[in-house]
């Protein structure tokens, strides 16, 4: 018969070693060395993991770290959490911020706050409430982006697109950027329905493109409808 994964918990200051366990709590600050796996891991104060993690669930509350890629089911920070390397889970809820040196892929993202990637960003369904700079690509079947400051990406693709500018932004993010913009810079952005307010691109393609104020369009191609905001400058539109 398998032996059932022992449970791990730290009170304090503690470090462990990587291996496998069933859930993982942490109340303080806590170091693990080595590839973890775990049915869940809950840490409210500060984590550094020096190694790869999968986990069914990890929740975080406070500051963490990690050296390398980690990926599961949910993940769930409230406070800021950097990874050297990518973020491999189905579902992602920050509320505060992820930085990560490579991408982040999965099925479903809830930014309220930040997002900043080396990589790229590919999910199916993705809303920010805050900002997201990502030096690749975004892509996701359906995007929603509300943005208290500055935003970018080389490229964003996608099924519905919308970019707006949220009113009355946090003062955790007016610390952020206080001197920046709140808008959002992309060279391409292309996709089937594709709402765009205080966005520079060079290009927009899409079947329904609506440029709204404070846009700076280069070139607009259509497939079916479009409309621009006597508040929007766009150099060319032409239905394709």
């Amino acid at each position: 018969m398998e032996q059932a994964a022992k449970d791990l918990k730290i009170n304090g200051i503690g470090k462990v070693s990587g291996g496998t366990y069933g859930k993982i709590t942490t109340d303080g600050i806590a170091t693990v060395n080595g590839e973890v796996l775990c049915s869940s891991l809950t840490a409210n104060g500060t984590l550094k993991l020096k190694d790869s993690i999968q986990a069914g669930q990890f929740r975080l509350n406070g500051n963490g770290s990690t050296a390398a890629t980690i990926g599961g089911g949910k993940f769930r920070v409230d406070g800021m959490f950097k990874v050297d390397g990518n973020v491999q889970f189905e579902e992602i809820n920050i509320n505060g911020m992820l930085k990560a040196e490579g991408s982040a892929v999965g099925e479903r993202a809830d930014i309220d706050g930040g997002l900043n990637l080396g990589g790229s960003a590919e999910y199916e369904y993705l809303k920010v409430h805050g900002q997201i700079q990502v030096d690749g690509m975004i892509n996701a079947g359906e995007m929603e982006i509300l943005m208290a400051g500055p935003c970018r990406a080389k490229e964003i693709g996608g099924g519905r697109i919308q970019v707006r500018k949220k009113t009355g932004s946090r003062f955790f993010l007016a610390l952020l950027s206080p001197s920046l913009a709140t808008r959002l810079t992309a060279e391409v952005i292309e996709g089937d329905e594709i709402v765009l307010e205080d966005t520079t691109a060079k290009v927009v393609r899409g079947n329904s493109v609506r440029i709204g104020s404070g846009c700076e369009i280069g070139r607009v191609e259509y497939k079916h409808h479009y409309e621009a905001d006597s508040k929007a400058s766009v150099g060319i539109a032409e239905q394709v």
